[in-house]
């Protein structure tokens, strides 16, 4: 290979280098102590440095040695995890993207048993991306709140039928018996759904205008305001139920399906991959009621 020094040269340097000594990493390697020796003679003489200063009977990295040696640290480690993915079928690690309040609200509350069920998966949240990362696969999976499943080329699985709700904490729940007592309370936004209470009125058939009242930068920020009493959110029934479940979040007006849903998606050609299979099977376990 252009570039590169003997591959088994660099072997051997990367266990002389790792023990500080010839001679254990000749017991490592199952070779003869001059067989490591020769090797890094002839890394040397490639590379043009000295990689070690002699002395003693024991042998110590020069400044370019240490350099190589993380490199080869780094190199070697990559090659064990490639292998290994290959071998067993796994990579290892799963890259998923979406959004800010679906990672908070559901799935860090949560991943604690996909790492029980899988602890030789190592799960790497991203930021939200779209379909065309998916499709570079700078992403494995996204999950998205969409109105329609996506084109032919990803494989799309509903993880839940989206529906939305007014919510508030326990003290204004007898004030909201119907759409209409909404005018004189307070209203909660997330800049990141601004059409939440628009999209939810007209659904439910409740008129009224719901523009005013505090805005946060988050749906995530707009739910701890909800839960502390600052007024009514129009939120996801998905992304409160644990708040419902004890009882720090009320839905006095209940919840209505809207025109989307929330889709784990996957390139079409990666949908047996092992690592995302078992994410999808602990996915549709982990969204039952």
């Amino acid at each position: 290979m252009n570039g590169l020094p003997p591959l088994r040269a660099l072997h051997y340097f990367h266990q002389a280098a790792l023990h500080s000594s010839f001679s254990v990493a000749a017991e490592h390697l199952h070779v003869t102590h001059s067989a490591i020796s020769h090797q890094i003679r002839q890394l040397e003489s490639w590379m043009g440095k000295p990689l070690f200063v002699r002395g003693n009977g024991r042998v110590k990295l020069t400044s370019h040695g240490e350099r190589l040696l993380l490199s080869c640290q780094q190199a070697f480690s990559e090659l064990i995890s490639s292998c290994e993915s290959i071998r067993t079928g796994l990579r290892q690690h799963i890259r998923i993207s979406c959004a800010p309040s679906f990672l908070s609200q559901w799935l860090i509350p949560r991943i604690a048993s996909f790492y029980q069920r899988h602890p030789e998966i190592e799960v790497r949240f991203q930021p939200l991306a779209d379909l065309s990362q998916l499709r570079s696969e700078h992403v494995d999976v996204l999950i998205l709140s969409h109105d329609a499943p996506p084109d032919a080329d990803i494989d799309a699985t509903l993880v839940s039928e989206d529906e939305i709700g007014p919510l508030c904490a326990p003290q204004f729940a007898a004030q909201l018996r119907c759409g209409a007592d909404l005018a004189t309370m307070p209203l909660l936004h997330a800049d990141t759904r601004l059409h939440a209470w628009t999209e939810w009125a007209a659904k439910a058939g409740v008129s009224g205008r719901f523009a005013s009242g505090k805005h946060f930068d988050s749906l995530t920020l707009a739910i701890q305001a909800a839960r502390n009493g600052l007024g009514v959110l129009m939120a996801p029934r998905l992304l409160v139920r644990k708040e419902l479940e004890d009882g720090t979040l009320l839905a006095p007006l209940g919840f209505v399906r809207v025109e989307r849903a929330t889709w784990m998606m996957t390139k079409q050609a990666r949908r047996h991959d092992a690592e995302i299979s078992l994410f999808r099977d602990w996915l549709r376990d982990a969204t039952q009621p």
